[in-house]
């Protein structure tokens, strides 16, 4: 397998963002947060997700703005992590994006996820 993960890190293509990630409960079918989020730093690749990206996931007919995003660290959506765990968001251009779908490309040596935006969530 071909490490792709150089290019995910190219300063032409690359851009620094940050993953909130939170942990909680769930408690009659609702999640309830266990304090304040982490704040986690990363560095990779943001851009539009595609119709045929946003065709691979349950939400994918959602107008709500998508993007993609190709990271060497793992991102998560809930679940996935640990059983507490909720998606992962992402912070991008003052904007933040619930991260729906991970596809782990871990063989080429990154994750791709697909993002829809918290409408109204501002930083």
């Amino acid at each position: 397998m071909i490490n792709l993960s150089s290019v995910i890190h190219s300063s032409r293509l690359s851009q620094d963002y940050t993953i909130l990630r939170s942990f909680g409960i769930w408690e009659n079918g609702e999640f309830i947060k266990n304090g304040t989020p982490s704040t986690l730093q990363f560095h990779g690749i943001i851009t539009v997700a595609t119709e045929r990206d946003l065709q691979k996931v349950p939400e994918g007919n959602r107008q709500t703005g998508a993007m993609k995003i190709l990271s060497t660290e793992p991102i998560y959506v809930t679940g996935q992590l640990e059983e507490n765990g909720f998606s992962d968001v992402l912070v991008w251009n003052n904007e933040k994006y619930q991260i729906v779908a991970v596809f782990p490309d871990k063989d080429y040596g990154f994750y791709r996820g697909i993002c829809t935006r918290l409408s109204g969530e501002m930083v």
